[in-house]
């Protein structure tokens, strides 16, 4: 059996986009591609298990378009450590590397009409696992934690590059949101 490179999934994902431009579709399509890429670990770097102790997870970028489109990032995640709730401002497929994450995916209630508020309510929880997808279209809402006592990889596929949407935060005590922004290895 040949071996499924970043290469082949890079080459893979571009086709993908420029036949397909319902996000649904697209996700469908994106999926079995990122699961494969992920059964085939030969292209795992030490430096993948790199992490940015502030953030408390560290992203790697594997493959950006120079239109910031397709973007492709291994992040890894921290013993006890996660994020806040967040949207990603563009399509996301998500394939579990190694470890388990825990997700609570969140909907937003409010009408979004208020700059700088927003009310959500938690939609479902479950736990990825190496290999399991996690996908969302644009505006979809959730938090990702580490419950584990190891670190977690996984592979995360975007149409844009995060940091280069309307990506928000939520705060669900304030009853806020506002941009975030992550830190990506080796910028």
């Amino acid at each position: 059996m040949t071996t499924y490179q970043l290469q082949d999934y890079v080459s893979d994902l571009r086709r993908v986009t420029r036949d397909v431009t319902d996000e649904s579709a697209i996700i469908d399509r994106v999926g079995p591609l990122a699961q494969r890429l992920v059964a085939d670990r030969t292209w795992v770097r030490p430096e993948y298990y790199e992490c940015n102790e502030a953030q408390g997870f560290g992203v790697h970028l594997l493959h950006e378009e120079p239109d910031h489109s397709l973007a492709v990032l291994v992040v890894n995640w921290l013993p006890g450590r996660g994020t806040p709730p967040h949207d990603h401002g563009t399509w996301a497929v998500v394939a579990g590397l190694e470890g388990e994450e825990h997700n609570t995916r969140y909907r937003r209630v409010d009408d979004g009409s208020r700059p700088g508020h927003a009310e959500l309510e938690v939609m479902d929880d479950f736990v990825a696992a190496a290999g399991d997808l996690v996908c969302m279209k644009t505006g979809g809402i959730h938090k990702v934690v580490n419950e584990t006592d190891r670190m977690t990889l996984s592979v995360h596929t975007y149409g844009r590059h995060v940091n280069h949407t309307n990506r928000r935060q939520f705060d669900l005590a304030s009853k806020s949101c506002k941009e975030f922004l992550v830190d990506i290895a080796g910028d």
